[in-house]
């Protein structure tokens, strides 16, 4: 066969960028607890070779450690993996609109004119260029609410520190609260007092990360299809 006839898969790139980040969310999770349970566990020993322990030593040697893992390092790690999800989203998204338009023969840059137009975000901005220049519904409305609904979770730590009540569009990461995949709670909370947002930064738990990477993986996975029917069938 001539190798002008092999036909790469519209998708290959971002399904592997996908890949990654699954594998990258999982890793570092296992190793920031593994960290969490050495740490924990050298407190512990130190606390345990005291003399005449008490509960303020206790607090010294082995809250301190614990404090800082859960006040701390797991906060800061599940906001940085929200912004590499958006980051890994943001550039794939960007290449096949481009990689389309280059097979209509028309702008590749089609994207940044339509955010500017519409004054909206990049997700709203796909939506449009799929739905009205590229002839592809392969996302139904709730997926799109979806992927801007974590868009606006990555707006609120890059912008507002992570704390919900701030944000222009509170509302929807207050659905993210109550929004279930698999059965469960995503895994985002929000600290409350009378059922009112306290003002406080948004705790993201691991299942949170892991529903992030399903949706970008339904979304890619959905557009290669739906690419590959319309081109290249």
């Amino acid at each position: 066969m001539d190798s002008l006839d092999i036909h790469i898969p519209f998708n290959v790139f971002s399904a592997s960028a996908i890949t990654c980040a699954k594998n990258y969310v999982t890793l570092i999770e296992a190793q920031l607890s593994q960290a969490y349970s050495d740490e924990r566990s050298e407190a512990l020993e130190q606390y345990r070779s005291l003399s005449n322990a008490d509960e303020a030593d206790y607090e010294v040697y082995v809250r301190s450690v614990e404090r800082m893992f859960e006040d701390d390092f797991r906060p800061i790690l599940r906001f940085t993996i929200v912004i590499y999800l958006y980051i890994v989203f943001e550039i794939y998204t960007a290449r096949h609109i481009a990689e389309i338009q280059r097979l209509q023969d028309a702008d590749p840059n089609i994207l940044k004119r339509l955010k500017k137009k519409h004054e909206c975000g990049l997700v709203k901005a796909a939506e449009i260029y799929f739905r009205n220049h590229a002839a592809l519904t392969f996302f139904s409305a709730e997926q799109w609410k979806q992927l801007c609904e974590i868009e606006q979770v990555r707006h609120c730590i890059v912008h507002n520190a992570g704390v919900p009540r701030e944000s222009k569009h509170h509302d929807l990461i207050y659905a993210l609260e109550s929004r279930r995949w698999q059965g469960e709670l995503v895994g985002l909370e929000i600290d409350r007092y009378g059922g009112k947002d306290v003002g406080a930064p948004m705790i993201l738990h691991q299942r949170f990360s892991e529903y992030c990477v399903s949706v970008l993986e339904d979304f890619f996975n959905a557009l290669g299809q739906a690419a590959e029917d319309r081109f290249w069938k």
